[in-house]
């Protein structure tokens, strides 16, 4: 598995340099254009929570893109953060390659 070396841009970022800023939008206004709470809209915006596949519906209707578009940000960086993760590197690493012989007795 190949994983970026740098922290891929989050869904924020992107909302906020690609979207709003062009469009001149502030929070509350994609909190109305979403129609979800202010507060969801800035946790959304400043990266504090992860994106669901409900608002991924949301923001592709809103901004005319696929709602792939915006799960495959989230998913970037979510990879990329497990990969920086000592501890679930250390789980991983105990994982076995699944095969017939590791299977059968």
């Amino acid at each position: 598995m190949l994983i970026m070396q740098r922290k891929p841009t989050s869904v924020g970022e992107i909302l906020q340099t690609e979207f709003l800023e062009p469009l001149n939008l502030k929070i509350s206004d994609l909190a109305t254009i979403l129609d979800v709470h202010r507060n969801t809209a800035s946790k959304l915006v400043n990266n504090n929570c992860r994106i669901t596949l409900e608002m991924a519906m949301k923001l592709a209707k809103a901004f005319g893109t696929t709602p792939e578009f915006w799960l495959n940000l989230q998913n970037s960086v979510d990879l990329w953060e497990l990969s920086q993760n000592t501890h679930f590197q250390q789980s991983l690493s105990k994982v076995k390659v699944a095969n017939h012989r590791a299977v059968l007795p």
